[in-house]
């Protein structure tokens, strides 16, 4: 069992939330009458993560004396907003990590400790007006969306057979225009068309003009386009239009200072991290040899 622990009973905390007390002795499952202990369980789990988790924990703690130090303070609001955006992400985060599921007390871990490293970066990162305004240029797409259109095309090889596709569209009735245009898509089109939104630059050169005057829900003539070497002859019906939105530097200065501090969070952050575990006097009183934790 456990060198660290009390006797039979032990503290048992995964995290730096409130801990619950065990009785070791206690099974933790019972399989077919046989009883697996909760202090089989704890060596378990110390064995594969104990070591880990401890040294995540012993990091949080480092960057908490930091920032104390440095007259740093976090509302629990804060933390709480970024554990809620960490929780929506646990499946994919959870995924990423190669690891089960990650607990809440781990997830609030991290949560604390992302704001405290970005705090604690920011007051080391001095950021001129000219590499916020260079990297804004550098993210323009970020901060500018730009006019997106959604479409269905069908695709032939020769005009006629395009312009005959074209002439029974404009002869559907609203109602059933979208369930033509599907049938003639499977049996007419020589490729899949495309369907979806996109941005005008991510369409052939030939389309994007046509497409800018088009009004949505209208189904143009067909537009003549080369593909791979092989000219290709297209009824694109324009679904919807999403307006773009221009966003000048002024109005989101703020947001590009955040953005570009997360950057150099992502270099700085690790080399404060040993910075902090190197100046630091860091005790050990449990023992992971040969990972049990005894």
């Amino acid at each position: 069992m456990c060198g660290f622990l009390f006797g039979a009973v032990a503290v048992v905390a995964f995290g730096t939330q409130k801990s619950t007390v065990w009785d070791l002795s206690e099974p933790a499952a019972i399989v077919n009458n046989a009883t697996i202990t909760k202090g089989e369980l704890l060596d378990r789990l110390l064995a594969d993560f104990g070591e880990e988790t401890l040294k995540q924990l012993i990091t949080l703690k480092l960057l908490e004396q930091e920032a104390q130090k440095e007259g740093i303070t976090v509302p629990d609001s804060e933390v709480q907003q970024r554990f809620e955006e960490l929780r929506a992400q646990r499946e994919d985060l959870s995924k990423r990590l190669g690891r089960g599921r990650l607990s809440d007390l781990t997830l609030k871990d991290e949560a604390k400790r992302l704001v405290l490293l970005e705090r604690l970066v920011a007051k080391r990162t001095e950021v001129s007006e000219k590499e916020l305004r260079d990297f804004y240029t550098r993210h323009f797409i970020r901060y500018n969306r730009p006019e997106r259109v959604q479409i269905r095309e069908i695709i032939v090889y020769t005009l006629a057979e395009a312009q005959e596709i074209y002439r029974q569209l404009m002869k559907t009735t609203p109602a059933k225009l979208a369930s033509e245009f599907e049938r003639l898509s499977k049996e007419r089109s020589v490729v899949p068309g495309a369907l979806g939104e996109f941005t005008y630059i991510e369409l052939p050169e030939e389309m994007r003009l046509p497409l800018q005057r088009a009004q949505p829900n209208e189904i143009l003539p067909p537009l003549a386009v080369r593909l791979g070497g092989q000219m290709t002859y297209r009824i694109v019906w324009v679904l919807d239009k999403k307006p773009g939105e221009r966003n000048p530097f002024e109005k989101v200065r703020e947001k590009v200072r955040q953005d570009y501090l997360v950057e150099r969070m992502v270099i700085l952050a690790p080399e404060l991290i040993e910075r902090l575990w190197k100046q630091a006097e860091i005790k050990y009183t449990v023992s992971f040899e040969n990972g049990t934790g005894k």
